[in-house]
């Protein structure tokens, strides 16, 4: 029993090491990898969003509800100087269930961007209106026109997150 517990104690002590240390310098997520904390250069948020067209995917880092944070790489386009966040979901998926970082979202709306090497502090809300969704298909088709997001719209299984300042 005395081995058992002192061997719990060692996995539990390199287990909090381990976060301590991935808190310092983060850990970004790759491809379909997610990640944690996300650092870099913190910037202010910017009032025009359209330098990242550059970039296909954004890092986003969200607050769990277990207090390890969660980050990303999704898919985002710009909009008249505004960013958007693009969540697809299997067939049936709807906001917010079926992606952690969604659900994240939805109870905690502040999360963290990542572009490059700079961070940008910013709060995500769920685009409500039918009439700037739509819009928002039409730019994601332009940003991406050999895509099979065409496809997503007509099934309904694709949502976006505006993104504003923190």
């Amino acid at each position: 029993m005395k081995i058992l517990l002192k061997v719990v104690g060692v996995i539990v002590a390199c287990m909090i090491v381990a976060l301590v240390v991935l808190s310092i310098i983060g850990l970004d997520p790759k491809q379909r990898r997610p990640g944690l904390w996300l650092k870099g250069d913190v910037q202010n948020f910017p009032a025009d969003w359209t330098f990242a067209d550059k970039y296909q995917t954004i890092m986003v880092e969200t607050h769990p509800w277990y207090l390890i944070p969660h980050s990303v790489n999704i898919f985002f386009i710009s909009s008249q100087g505004n960013l958007y966040l693009h969540a697809d979901y299997d067939p049936g998926g709807t906001f917010p269930s079926g992606k952690s970082w969604t659900a994240s979202v939805a109870r905690n709306p502040v999360v963290r961007l990542k572009l490059g090497n700079r961070v940008f502090d910013a709060k995500a809300y769920l685009v409500t209106d039918k009439a700037e969704a739509d819009a928002l298909f039409e730019v994601q088709r332009k940003k991406f026109p050999k895509s099979h997001y065409s496809d997503y719209r007509r099934r309904g299984d694709v949502c976006f997150l505006r993104v504003l300042p923190g």
